[in-house]
């Protein structure tokens, strides 16, 4: 009896973890969720975060990239360059270095808000953070395609 219920038990939990990867694929906030909790997990390893340094830093951290996503978002043309006249192309370039610098501004004043809550060496160790989380990130990302390829190109009936 109870090795039966131990079954059902192991079955039910792989459908609902199926289930929830495969919403998971198809909901981006889901998604955006789980990257934003993997970014957490790598910040908080290669800073070395104690809790109450992760508890100041996340939320200035948190602001700050809201704000380079909006000038980011801003940096995209609204149309293509070779559809542009020259005028209009001096335009998006004037643009696109104003922009840049609100970015650089944006780290800089990231940088003055993080001195009063983490030590300065922390701080230095961001963009190395900010690389290993990109650059790990895209592997899984790479591995989870990979994984996908190999289940649409296996024959049926096999694993």
């Amino acid at each position: 009896m109870h090795t039966l219920i131990s079954k059902a038990l192991v079955v039910a939990l792989f459908f609902c973890t199926l289930c929830t990867t495969a919403s998971a694929q198809r909901n981006p906030e889901m998604r955006d969720k789980k990257v934003q909790a993997y970014r957490v997990a790598v910040f908080t390893e290669v800073l070395n975060l104690t809790p109450s340094e992760a508890e100041s830093f996340w939320p200035i951290f948190n602001e700050y990239l809201d704000k380079k996503e909006e000038v980011q978002a801003q940096l995209k043309p609204s149309t293509q360059l070779d559809g542009m006249n020259d005028s209009e192309v001096e335009d998006y370039v004037k643009k696109y270095f104003e922009l840049r610098q609100r970015e650089l501004d944006l780290e800089k004043d990231l940088g003055q808000k993080l001195r009063k809550v983490l030590p300065v060496r922390k701080i230095a160790k961001i963009p190395v953070a900010e690389r290993e989380f990109r650059e790990s990130l895209l592997k899984k990302l790479q591995e989870n395609r990979q994984k996908r390829l190999d289940r649409l190109n296996r024959p049926n009936g096999r694993n």
